[in-house]
C-alpha cells in the first residue's frame, strides 16, 4: 500500500472521514503540504511519524484536510430559533441555573462566539453562559483563541453593529474579552466525546456541517452519541443535508423555517439506506440497456444548466472535462465482446435527453468503482434538484466541493439552492465564488 492510500486508511480510522471524498487528490495535495519543503528532521522520519499518526506532521496533515468554512451568525435562523428559546421558554422554567451550550466542530471560533452573542442578545447574563467549542484541528483553534476575524467572516446582516461585541483594529475585528470569555475552546475529535460527557447535559448542541464528510459506519455513532449529551428538553442544530439522518435515529425536528434543529425522541432502530439523503436509482441497469436510453428523452441536464446560468451575470464556462469510458474510440478486440461501461460523458448524455435513473446508474457505479471525480457527485445533485430533492443536491454539491472547491458548476448550483432556501447572503456568496473559478478557468485558457 502506498503512502496516500495508508494514509487516507488512517483518517479514515481516527477522524471517521470518508475515503469516498477524501480521495487521492486531496490527500496527495495535504502531503505535499506537510512533506514538500525541507523540514527539522529527515523526510522518512518525517513519513513514519505520519504513518502513526502523530507528532507535528500529523497535526499538519488533519489541518489540511479539515473544511473551516464558517461565518458569524451562519444561516442566521438556527441563532433566532436559539434566541426565542432562551427568552420565552428555558428561562422563565430556569431563573437561575447556567445555559450550557456546545458547538463541535467549531472551526475558527464565529460559531461558538455567534452563540454567545445570541444568549447574550436574549436578555441571559454573560455569568449564567457555559459555551464548550471543540475541534481537531489546532490551526482553527489559534485562529479561534485569537478571536480577530477580517471581513469574510462577516456575512449575514445584523441588527446591531459590529462594536457591540468586537473593537476595531488595523488587522481587523477583535472579539470583545467579556463575549471571549463565555468560550472554552479544546481540542476534541468527533468520534470521542468523554470529555464532554462528564459536562453534559447540554442545553444547545450543534453540529452543523460535519457528518457529510465521516462514513457511514461512523455516523450514527457520532449522532447517538450526541443524543446523550442532550438535555432532555434542549435544542440540537444541524445543516440542512444532516437532518434526516438524525430524524431516522429518532430526533424530533422543530418547527422553525430554516433552523435545521430538532429535539430528543425515542431512538429508532436503523434501517437500511436511513442514513442517506442520496435518492434511489436504477442500479441493475446493464450496460447494453443505458447504450439503448441514449436515443430517448429530454434534456433535464441541459435545462437545469441553461436555467443556472439565467439567473445569474456569470458568462457559461467551459465544460469541465469528464472521464471517457475505457477503449474510447477503439474497435473491441472480440466482436461478440460486451460494450464497456460508459462513463461520466455518457451520463451526461442521458441526463441531457432525460434518463435520469440510467444516468444516476452510471454515476453511482462509477463511484462504487472507485471513481473521485467531482464531476459525477455535480451530475447526481443535478438530477437530486431536477426532482425536488434539494437536501440529497446540496449533499451532493458538497462532496463535489470537498474534492475540488473551485467547481464551477458545483458552485452556481449551491447560489442557487440558497436562493431557493431563502439565504441572500449564502447565494451571493457562492456566486461570486463562481466567478472567480470561472475567472481563473479562463485565465488558465489564456
Amino acid at each position: 500500500m502506498n503512502l496516500t492510500a495508508s494514509v487516507t486508511r488512517l483518517l479514515s480510522e481516527r477522524l471517521g472521514l470518508s475515503p469516498e471524498l477524501l480521495g487521492f487528490v486531496v490527500v496527495e495535495r495535504a502531503l505535499d503540504a506537510v512533506l514538500g519543503g525541507p523540514g527539522p528532521q529527515p523526510r522518512a522520519e518525517r513519513i513514519a511519524h505520519l504513518l502513526q499518526g502523530k507528532g507535528e506532521e500529523w497535526q499538519m496533515l488533519v489541518d489540511e484536510v479539515t473544511v473551516p468554512e464558517t461565518w458569524f451568525f451562519r444561516d442566521s435562523e438556527p441563532f433566532q430559533l436559539l434566541a426565542s428559546y432562551v427568552r420565552e421558554q428555558w428561562q422563565p422554567a430556569n431563573p437561575t441555573g447556567p445555559f450550557q451550550a456546545l458547538c463541535i466542530p467549531c472551526a475558527s471560533g464565529e460559531e461558538p462566539y455567534s452563540v454567545a452573542m445570541a444568549l447574550l442578545d436574549a436578555g441571559l447574563e454573560a455569568n449564567r453562559i457555559l459555551i464548550d467549542a471543540g475541534d481537531v484541528s489546532e490551526r482553527a483553534l489559534a485562529r479561534a483563541r485569537r478571536g480577530v476575524y477580517r471581513k469574510s467572516s462577516f456575512r449575514e446582516k445584523r441588527d446591531h453593529s459590529e462594536e457591540q461585541y468586537f473593537l476595531r483594529y488595523p488587522e481587523g475585528w477583535q472579539i470583545r474579552e467579556e463575549v471571549a470569555a463565555l468560550v472554552r475552546f479544546e481540542k476534541v475529535n468527533l468520534l470521542d466525546l468523554s470529555l464532554y460527557r462528564q459536562r453534559a447535559p447540554y442545553n444547545a448542541v450543534l453540529c452543523r456541517n460535519a457528518l457529510i464528510y465521516l462514513e457511514e459506519r461512523v455516523r450514527r455513532g457520532v449522532i447517538l452519541g450526541l443524543r446523550d449529551l442532550l438535555h432532555a428538553d434542549g435544542l440540537l442544530f444541524t445543516g440542512h443535508a444532516e437532518l434526516m439522518p438524525f430524524l431516522a435515529a429518532g430526533f424530533q425536528q422543530v418547527d422553525h423555517p430554516q433552523s435545521f434543529a430538532c429535539r430528543k425522541g425515542e431512538p429508532a432502530p436503523r434501517t437500511a439506506g436511513s442514513a442517506s439523503v442520496v435518492p434511489p436509482c436504477v442500479s441493475g441497469a446493464t450496460p447494453h440497456e443505458i447504450e439503448g436510453l441514449l436515443q430517448r428523452g429530454e434534456s433535464v441536464f441541459r435545462r437545469s444548466r441553461t436555467a443556472a446560468l439565467a439567473a445569474t451575470t456569470i458568462p457559461q464556462a467551459r465544460r469541465p472535462r469528464r472521464f471517457a469510458p475505457a477503449n474510447a474510440g477503439g474497435p473491441p478486440s472480440v466482436p461478440q465482446a460486451a460494450a464497456p461501461f460508459p462513463g461520466i460523458a455518457e451520463a451526461g448524455q442521458l441526463a441531457d435527453r432525460g434518463d435520469l435513473g440510467a444516468a444516476t446508474a452510471i454515476c453511482e457505479r462509477l463511484l462504487a468503482e472507485g471513481t473521485r471525480d467531482p464531476d459525477v457527485y455535480s451530475l447526481l445533485g443535478v438530477l437530486s434538484e431536477s426532482g425536488e430533492k434539494l437536501e440529497a443536491a446540496e449533499d451532493l454539491f458538497r462532496k463535489a466541493l470537498f474534492l475540488d472547491p473551485n467547481h464551477y458548476p458545483s458552485l452556481l448550483h449551491m447560489s442557487l439552492i440558497c436562493e431557493r432556501h431563502g439565504d441572500i447572503d449564502g447565494s451571493r456568496l457562492y456566486r461570486a465564488r463562481a466567478s472567480r473559478a470561472l475567472s481563473q478557468q479562463e485565465g488558465d485558457q489564456r
